[in-house]
């Protein structure tokens, strides 16, 4: 069977996330967590089970064109989107006054620990990442590269985490963030077609972002940091009501700078 004809039933891409949906409010639920770390690698339900759910026989000369023939080399560019946004808004902080040099807990033991430890927590979060974007080519291949596909798809995958099962307050922010990043993505997917680039550049936006300005969120701590830790403050202390709005900020201007490489790279054409 040629790759071009590998095609997966739109049955069966929507059974895998209404199960992963499921699966995840019923976790959810019970107070248990939607993920797991096995030998130090993390697994996360909307990364890791889609592939499991959808992957045939069929598929392994696809599987073998994503893994081992990337259509993307470029180096620079990825660096780019991920370490340009981050900067950019740090600058704008500082020039507004609205950050500071903070002293967080655990300065050291997680701080400053967690920046030799990159290439470990990388390397723990690889095997989910690869799976959940192997699941997201085979996707693009069925759809033909439409970006609106692979985008609500992303999107749907992660709708669990955003049911209100309590009386907490709706985590818009959070859908916000979510939102930015699945549009991220699926522009990648389309237009940049190297699996291993993508996945380096999932983690340590979020990895990056997340060490900068702190976070709350266990889940977040647990699978790009250190699983003993339950929260951390951040290396810089932001201006009251500035710090929920950070990530979306990042992840929209890296949005941007992704939006203006496809810009160049199809007026070069």
């Amino acid at each position: 069977m040629e790759i071009a004809e590998i095609k997966i039933k739109s049955s069966l891409i929507l059974f895998t996330i209404i199960l992963v949906n499921a699966i995840g409010v019923l976790l959810r639920y019970l107070n248990l967590d939607c993920y797991f770390i096995f030998f130090g690698f993390r697994f996360y339900l909307s990364l890791f089970l889609p592939l499991i759910i959808i992957f045939r026989s069929t598929l392994f000369p696809k599987l073998k064109e994503i893994l081992i023939r990337p259509k993307y080399n470029e180096t620079f560019q990825p660096l780019g989107w991920i370490f340009l946004p981050l900067i950019l808004v740090l600058l704008v902080l500082y020039f507004t006054k609205k950050i500071e040099i903070g002293d967080p807990d655990y300065f050291y033991e997680f701080g400053l620990s967690s920046i030799f430890d990159f290439p470990i927590y990388l390397i723990w979060n690889l095997p989910q990442l690869l799976m959940f974007f192997t699941f997201l080519f085979f996707i693009q291949s069925t759809f033909n590269s439409q970006f609106r596909y692979t985008f609500f798809i992303i999107l749907f995958l992660f709708a669990y985490e955003f049911v209100p099962l309590d009386k907490s307050k709706f985590d818009i922010i959070g859908l916000l963030s979510l939102l930015l990043m699945s549009a991220s993505l699926s522009f990648l997917i389309k237009y940049f077609q190297n699996i291993y680039w993508i996945s380096i550049f999932t983690f340590t936006v979020l990895w990056g972002g997340l060490l900068a300005f702190g976070s709350n969120s266990k889940i977040m701590i647990h699978l790009l940091f250190a699983a003993q830790y339950q929260s951390w403050d951040g290396f810089f202390e932001v201006a009251k009501n500035w710090g929920s709005y950070l990530l979306p900020t990042q992840l929209a201007f890296t949005l941007i700078f992704i939006s203006i490489t496809i810009l160049i790279k199809k007026s070069n054409k």
